[in-house]
């Protein structure tokens, strides 16, 4: 019986290298994700009706998918996420992959994901005089406009943002998490608490 084959140097190294393992965020991080401006006061914790309230850093904290200790938004120090900024530091195609955000860059994510919901929202009772929506309306008004959009428009388009952020889990979860909390389902309405 023969065992495994061996492997070289350098083939373990990469192996090593493609580790990612879970990981606490540090303290300097939760401070850096507390100075990120929320427009209204989300409450992160598990829908409907949570009993307790969690913040933006401790769903990210609770979260238990692999975070970077720095990515490329850390590194040119962005402040936050606008509709020229996106592409220059986030790769669609590795959005979801394991490692690839820090912990900080996924909270500016988040926070970026919830002021195009907000402006969903506004436009909503504006434009249509409608003040009886529920998150499941922002979310599908979100992709109807994606996919309405003029082609070549992707780069500058929220809508494209926003559906390409979620794909990561940790935004997915916040994110959702924040919308049913604030607005609601038609399940659970907001009024009802």
């Amino acid at each position: 019986m023969r065992g495994p084959a061996r492997r070289s140097g350098s083939e373990r190294r990469v192996e090593k290298d493609l580790q990612i393992t879970l990981r606490d965020i540090t303290g300097e991080e939760v401070l850096r994700i507390k100075r990120i401006w929320l427009n209204y006061p989300y409450n992160f914790a598990e829908p409907p009706y949570p009993e307790i309230r969690w913040d933006l850093a401790e769903i990210v904290d609770h979260a238990r998918f692999p975070m970077a200790m720095a990515d490329a938004c850390d590194k040119w120090e962005c402040r936050n996420f606008a509709l020229e900024s996106f592409f220059r530091f986030i790769e669609p195609e590795r959005i979801s992959e394991p490692g690839y955000l820090s912990a900080v860059t996924t909270a500016k994510l988040i926070a970026y994901c919830l002021q195009i919901v907000e402006s969903i929202g506004e436009s909503i009772q504006t434009l249509r005089g409608v003040s009886g929506f529920d998150g499941q309306d922002l979310l599908f008004q979100i992709a109807k406009l994606r996919e309405t959009e003029m082609a070549g428009a992707e780069e500058l388009s929220p809508w494209n943002h926003f559906l390409i952020a979620v794909r990561h889990p940790v935004l997915r979860w916040a994110v959702n998490n924040a919308v049913m909390n604030r607005w609601g389902t038609r399940e659970y309405p907001v009024n009802e608490r």
